[in-house]
């Protein structure tokens, strides 16, 4: 689990990134960015897996899980005051976290979060 200055709280912080966000591709997610000013500096999460994803619970967990465990070791190379979304496709389904690892950390350098 993300400590909690590093979570997005609410559901209207993720319609925000959603709406105003800049949206950067990968295989396995998208990445939705925004700098938003809040009281805590440092970046915030936020992680979207819908049905259409997997049907079962257990998968979509599973992948959130998968995300969380690899934005970890990047959390101290973030720039501060960013909202960032994560939103999964099928292919994460079936992963391992060395492959999410290597493709947060590509689609970090392309959205120059760190």
């Amino acid at each position: 689990m993300l400590p909690k200055k590093h979570r997005l709280p609410l559901r209207t912080d993720l319609v925000y990134v959603q709406e105003k966000g800049k949206i950067f591709q990968g295989r396995l997610f998208s990445l939705l960015v925004v700098s938003r000013p809040h009281k805590s500096q440092a970046s915030r999460f936020g992680f979207i897996i819908s049905t259409k994803i997997h049907k079962r619970a257990v998968k979509r967990n599973h992948a959130r899980r998968l995300l969380i465990e690899a934005i970890r070791p990047f959390l101290s190379e973030i720039k501060p005051g960013l909202d960032v979304v994560f939103l999964a496709k099928k292919a994460i389904i079936g992963k391992q976290l060395i492959e999410v690892k290597k493709e947060v950390g590509k689609l970090f350098k392309k959205s120059k979060l760190r």
